[in-house]
């Protein structure tokens, strides 16, 4: 019984793994992460089933929700600067057995994710493709495997999810370099979104701001707090940061704090412009610059969408692969998952593994299939964050991170709230 409650003592100057990126690469690659198809997707859709103009607080209010588990990550990644994240946080202070159920979780959260997201840029791309350029794809390689439907692949979704994983295998700081490039011009969509979308702004669409009240309000910022997933992600890179006691909090918190002012400037462009009743749509910021006739920037945005939807998929194959790779070195998976490519430094097998299961899941299930399975492991994993800190500041007297969850007696115990 011991056994599976045994803990694992982290040596912080031995790792596996080059530590090769740096402060901004590591908030590029949360930024990367957090932003992605829920400023593209969700933001129109809440606001018009849910929030209204009050779209604007549900992102405060999300930011707030997610922000304390980010701190509590940012606590445990100063404390144990490792790959795997949540769960080799826990594997150090509640034990073997509570680890791996964290670690599978966190597998389920970024690898359905991951293809849950290729699924969706594949739409993007299809629509992009025949509307733009006339491309017309054939049924059979549009859609997953369904054959009174017609359609046995979406070949794009699989073909994404192949390069990201090719990527991921030659190296961290070439998948972080490639990262940055498209988190640059991701913003930069939102910042041309924003400055052609002020001088359109029409004040009267805010006269109703809460016209489903805050229940209107807290039920958008409970589908919102999901576009924010991915900032773990930094954490599970720790072992190949630079000073990651400073760096990987740093990372966290800024990633956060950047992605919540963008969400919440964009959101607020977004239903000044155009009356949220309107917004339930799967292209929102396109289709307002086309309402206010701005056709080549509502272009220019659905061109962005689909390329930059491409580093969400980045940065969660990057955490499934180091959670395997954590996973695998421990004993608790097959050790050759843990082997380390001579030449590219990346823990090639377990990237392979994971092109191989995630493209495939991409290309022949559903979408919809894939979004009901997202969210199970991902409150799960903060839960357990918040108690592993909660228990290692009680109970453990060496316990000294270089940073602490400021108030913790208070927001510590809110995180672990369901």
């Amino acid at each position: 019984m011991n056994g599976i409650f045994r803990k694992k003592i982290y040596q912080k100057d031995k790792t596996g793994l080059p530590r090769k990126i740096g402060v901004l690469d590591l908030v590029l690659l949360g930024i990367g992460g957090i932003i992605g198809a829920g400023i593209f997707v969700i933001t129109g859709q809440a606001a018009a089933l849910y929030a209204g103009p009050g779209i604007v607080l549900s992102f405060l209010l999300g930011a707030i929700t997610i922000g304390i588990s980010a701190l509590v990550y940012a606590e445990l990644a100063s404390a144990y600067p490792v790959a795997g994240g949540a769960y080799s946080y826990t594997y150090a202070s509640l034990g073997e057995i509570i680890a791996w159920l964290v670690g599978w979780n966190i597998l389920l959260e970024y690898g359905i994710a991951a293809s849950a997201v290729a699924t969706g840029w594949s739409g993007y791309f299809r629509r992009f493709l025949e509307e733009s350029l006339g491309i017309h794809i054939p049924k059979e390689i549009s859609g997953s495997f369904n054959l009174e439907a017609g359609t046995y692949i979406d070949l794009f979704a699989f073909l994404a999810l192949v390069f990201v994983f090719i990527l991921l295998t030659i190296g961290i700081k070439e998948s972080a370099t490639f990262n940055n490039f498209i988190v640059a011009l991701k913003l930069l969509v939102l910042i041309v979104f924003v400055i052609f979308g002020l001088p359109h702004i029409n004040f009267a669409n805010f006269s109703d701001f809460l016209p489903y009240g805050w229940e209107g309000v807290w039920r958008a910022a409970a589908l919102i707090v999901f576009a924010y997933l991915g900032f773990d992600a930094i954490a599970t890179v720790a072992e190949e940061a630079k000073n990651p006691n400073k760096t990987v909090p740093l990372g966290l918190i800024l990633s956060l704090a950047i992605s919540t002012l963008f969400y919440m400037v964009v959101s607020f462009v977004l239903v000044g412009m155009v009356s949220y009743k309107e917004l339930n749509v799967p292209d929102a910021l396109a289709f307002a610059m086309y309402k206010v006739n701005e056709p080549i920037i509502a272009s220019f945005i659905s061109i962005g969408a689909v390329i930059t939807i491409i580093s969400v998929l980045l940065v969660m194959g990057l955490g499934f692969t180091r959670v395997i790779f954590a996973i695998s070195r421990d004993g608790l998976f097959f050790k050759q998952f843990a082997d380390i490519h001579p030449r590219f430094k990346t823990p090639y097998k377990a990237t392979i593994l994971g092109g191989i299961l995630l493209s495939t899941l991409a290309g022949l299930i559903p979408l919809k299939i894939l979004a009901e399975l997202v969210n199970i492991g991902t409150l799960f994993s903060y839960l357990i964050v918040a108690i592993a800190v909660l228990y290692l500041r009680k109970t453990e007297k060496d316990y000294n991170p270089s940073f602490k969850v400021p108030f913790g007696n208070i927001l510590l115990y809110i995180n672990i709230i369901p």
